[in-house]
């Protein structure tokens, strides 16, 4: 049987051993939670020197008592908490910033014209629509559009007219005219284009870049010719799937691709870019209510389906008629 001496020494030795398993234990748990801060850390691309591992990145062994010392200008000075937590900001922004290295795809509806109020008709008194022969039916469907004075330069198998390229007025070669000067005869204030289902019937990927390019010099030549004209770039209008059928190279995916191209150069040049398609494509292709029988075209409801997105999609002007008023009333100090 021990002795009261040995069973003192016998139950300090097992408190000695259940201190140093404590300490042991919040060791483990201290370098666990680093360990989960480093991960965290890289996770988020924090490249920041961690004081709790062993100061800053780069660091050099510290110099002997023997050492001569550098020029003191050249030693950089303590990083301060505000200097770090701007390093990281900064290298948090640098890195996880969108876009910083490989620009991401336009997309067509992050740069058109939102919903602006509802001007009045009148506002299209000054407008020109130029296109092929879907624009032709401004002029066919004019009494039934509630635009009844609306000019048209469009003719039928059209495209961005460049170089000098001469038009057939209603398919009759003997009547050859000058696109670019029957728009500046107009005399427009504001000129709205559609253009891309002739040259899209071609599938050639060529034909996309030819088709943009084209777009780009009949923009040039446009602001040329009328200076400060407004210039609207609507959508390519994807055809019922009768119609892409007929014409496989007007598929959904081709046109979206290249609205999205008519989009950025419409934000190059300074123009207005309209989504059109999000009004008239509703279910991804042509609405079937204002289809005509090809799949491809509008019937009268159609364009008036089309005026009622234009009434509404345009550039703030504050000298325009809107239907129950400007959709930004004067401010206090302007009324004034």
């Amino acid at each position: 049987m021990s002795t009261y001496r040995e069973f003192r020494a016998e139950a300090k030795k097992k408190k000695r051993l259940r201190t140093l398993q404590h300490v042991g234990l919040v060791v483990l748990m201290v370098l666990l939670l680093c360990g989960l801060g480093l991960f965290v850390a890289s996770a988020l691309g924090y490249k920041l020197p961690l004081p709790f591992l062993g100061g800053q990145h780069n660091s050099q062994p510290a110099a002997s008592d023997n050492t001569p010392q550098a020029d003191a200008a050249a030693v950089p000075p303590a990083a301060t908490p505000a200097a770090i937590k701007e390093q990281a900001w900064r290298g948090m922004q640098t890195e996880k910033t969108i876009n910083t290295f490989n620009p991401i795809a336009t997309d067509r509806r992050m740069l058109s014209l939102p919903e602006n109020g509802r001007v009045e008709l009148s506002y299209f008194d000054d407008v020109t629509f130029v296109g092929d022969s879907i624009t032709t039916g401004w002029s066919v469907y004019s009494a039934s559009t509630g635009l009844p004075n609306a000019r048209v330069v469009a003719e039928i198998s059209t495209s961005p007219p460049v170089s000098g390229v001469q038009w057939v007025h209603n398919r009759d070669t003997s009547q050859i005219y000058d696109p670019m000067q029957a728009i500046a005869d107009t005399v427009p204030k504001k000129v709205y284009v559609m253009f891309g289902t002739n040259m899209l019937v071609n599938q050639s990927e060529a034909t996309e870049d030819k088709l943009v390019n084209d777009y780009a010099a009949f923009i040039d030549d446009l602001g040329v010719r009328i200076p400060g004209c407004e210039i609207y770039i609507q959508s390519i209008l994807i055809p019922t799937e009768k119609g892409t059928t007929a014409k496989p190279g007007l598929n959904a995916e081709r046109i979206n691709r290249v609205n999205n191209r008519l989009a950025a150069l419409a934000f190059e040049k300074g123009c207005h870019y309209l989504n059109v398609q999000e009004y008239l494509c509703r279910d991804g292709v042509l609405n079937w209510d204002i289809a005509a029988s090809d799949g491809i075209h509008l019937n009268p409801e159609g364009y008036r389906a089309w005026l009622d997105y234009l009434a509404t999609h345009t550039a703030f002007n504050p000298a325009a008629a809107y239907v129950g008023g400007s959709p930004y009333p004067a401010t206090p100090a302007a009324a004034s």
